[in-house]
């Protein structure tokens, strides 16, 4: 089973989601796949834990890249259509 998470989504995101997965990914054995800007995220990887990229933290957490972003005004149907290779849309 693959478990996708939104990274770039929510309150304090994605440091907040980067930080759960990791403390997730050791208590389960199904990959995390968190979705997200990949450069985003790998920076944040390094600010935490001192590593380059993901898989040198937890080897069962992956990173889809996506190059979108929905803001907050944007207006969530249109958002959807036209922003298909955001982190919310890919993982739905």
């Amino acid at each position: 089973m693959v478990i996708l998470v939104d990274a770039m989504g929510g309150d304090n995101a994605p440091d907040a989601v980067i930080r759960g997965a990791v403390k997730a990914s050791k208590e389960i054995k199904e990959t995390i796949c968190l979705v997200g800007n990949e450069e985003i995220i790998n920076s944040k990887i390094k600010e935490f834990y001192g590593k380059e990229k993901i898989d040198e933290v937890a080897k069962n957490i992956m990173i889809h890249n996506t190059t979108e972003v929905i803001e907050m005004e944007d207006t969530p149907t249109v958002a959807i259509k036209h922003k298909k290779d955001s982190s919310m849309v890919v993982r739905i």
